[in-house]
């Protein structure tokens, strides 16, 4: 017999993401790549595959940034990607990304 409905389990762990990126935002510990309070973004999209995605504007010292999380683990749809930079170059920058996590010895 289950103790928790599924729904409560999802917001509860929903609830403690959000106390999370609120404690984060207010510690400055979360600008880079997801900028500052009176940073907006240039452009936002959600994705076929159903990815949340949005461009920032430049790094100020042309770094490019990327942001990835989600999962299929986790009891909400959250899968997100953030930018800094031109896309394209930014898809390169992850494509070498990849080439480079299939070289792990595990």
């Amino acid at each position: 017999m289950q103790t928790h409905d599924n729904a409560d389990m999802r917001a509860e762990w929903l609830e403690s993401l959000k106390a999370k990126a609120r404690q984060m935002v207010s510690d400055g510990k979360s600008t880079i790549t997801s900028g500052s309070d009176n940073e907006q973004s240039l452009c936002e999209w959600h994705a076929t595959n159903r990815m949340y995605c949005r461009r920032m504007p430049d790094d100020e010292h042309g770094i490019l940034r990327i942001s990835v999380g989600g999962g299929d683990s986790t009891p909400v749809q959250l899968n997100y990607c953030t930018v800094r930079g031109g896309v394209g170059r930014c898809i390169n920058l992850l494509e070498q990304a990849i080439a480079a996590l299939r070289e792990c010895p595990e």
